[in-house]
């Protein structure tokens, strides 16, 4: 049964994904479900900002809060089959284990707001390496474009935050996706470095 959400439902949900609130989010989910008779998952699927259509994960991952981010992914239901070893400590902290955080809904990670722009797009506005790598483990997309044309890598080299370039250009080999595969990332990097230092030299 599809979850009935009033806006100012959907208004909490993003508030407290955005503050990193996970004791109330929690609490609020599992209301919900009981509520409608559905899940977490369909919830979280519901709740998107009315206007730039933001999910909670957008919130999460944009702010910083790896452990939000955790909890938001371990109630979607689709495992996914790459290795948490390159996920951070920190991000898994508080999870009942590993396990049950190894689960991802591809479509809900890779949902794009108004502007094109996904979780990961904005995990890696904001540098929050901990979470591109979080996000990255359960499957997320490093090849979805948003209006502008950028993929999430453009995001970090444009605000230069190379600490996370350069783990996308270290796991480029092994990710999915037309701009990851030969080479791909590493030859989108080096454009952007030519790009940049052009506009060094002119002044722009």
């Amino acid at each position: 049964m599809a979850p009935s959400l009033s806006e100012e439902e959907i208004d909490d949900l993003i508030y407290l994904a955005r503050a990193g609130d996970d004791a109330d989010l929690t609490e609020m989910l599992q209301e919900l479900v009981t509520r409608d008779g559905t899940t977490a998952a369909d919830i979280l699927g519901a709740a998107r900002e009315e206007q730039t259509k933001a999910t909670c994960l957008h919130m999460a991952a944009a702010n910083g809060h790896a452990k939000t981010v955790t909890l938001i992914l371990s109630h979607l239901p689709v495992p996914v089959k790459e290795s948490l070893t390159a996920v951070a400590p920190t991000a898994l902290e508080g999870a009942d284990s590993v396990e049950a955080t190894a689960q991802a809904n591809p479509a809900y990670i890779d949902a794009q707001n108004s502007f094109g722009n996904t979780a990961l797009h904005w995990a890696c506005l904001g540098g929050h390496l901990d979470i591109v790598k979080l996000l990255l483990s359960r499957g997320a997309s490093p090849a979805i474009v948003n209006d502008k044309d950028q993929i999430p890598l453009d995001q970090a080299a444009f605000n230069n935050h190379m600490h996370v370039v350069d783990h996308f250009l270290a796991q480029s080999k092994d990710m999915e996706g037309g701009n990851a595969q030969d080479g791909g990332l590493a030859e989108e990097a080096q454009d952007l470095d030519m790009t940049q230092d052009k506009n060094a030299r002119s002044g722009e």
